[in-house]
């Protein structure tokens, strides 16, 4: 079928929109059941029905006395206690990268390992029982601070 159709000349007039030699033609919505129509208007019960999401209601809770700060002595990487949450909050006072993992896990500068720009906060979903390591990337030393998230 071709794109463009051309109306009779004679019969029933229908509007359209010509754009660039091209009529589009005008058409009124409706909404309904089968065999049912409903005409869109600009008044309740006409209008296109639209699902609207819910919202959550609640905040998280940010456990900051049970809180870890790692702070960097050097180039060597500092490796926090097992985080018991599911889910944390991360702050980096200096640029630098992390890792999760187990007792054994060690951030490296680079591959494997998560970066994080100074200042940045950034939320992880974790096992509970898991640990954190941190390098710096640059010479100032700087920390990275660990707040459970409730939910």
């Amino acid at each position: 079928m071709p794109d463009n159709v051309t109306a009779p000349a004679v019969g029933v007039a229908f509007a359209t929109d010509e754009i660039a030699g091209v009529h589009w033609p005008f058409a009124k919505l409706a909404f309904g059941a089968a065999d049912a129509a409903v005409r869109v208007a600009d008044a309740d019960g006409f209008r296109l029905p639209v699902s609207v999401p819910t919202l959550a209601t609640s905040t998280r809770a940010y456990d900051f006395a049970a809180g870890q700060r790692l702070t960097t002595a050097g180039s060597g990487q500092v490796r926090s206690a097992a985080v018991a949450a599911a889910e944390v909050l991360l702050h980096a006072s200096v640029r630098g990268f992390f890792r999760v993992g187990d007792a054994a896990v060690a951030a490296s500068v680079g591959a494997g390992s998560i970066p994080l720009a100074a200042d940045e906060k950034f939320h992880l979903r974790i096992a509970p029982g898991q640990f954190l390591s941190f390098i710096r990337d640059g010479a100032a030393d700087g920390s990275l601070t660990i707040v459970p998230v409730a939910p």
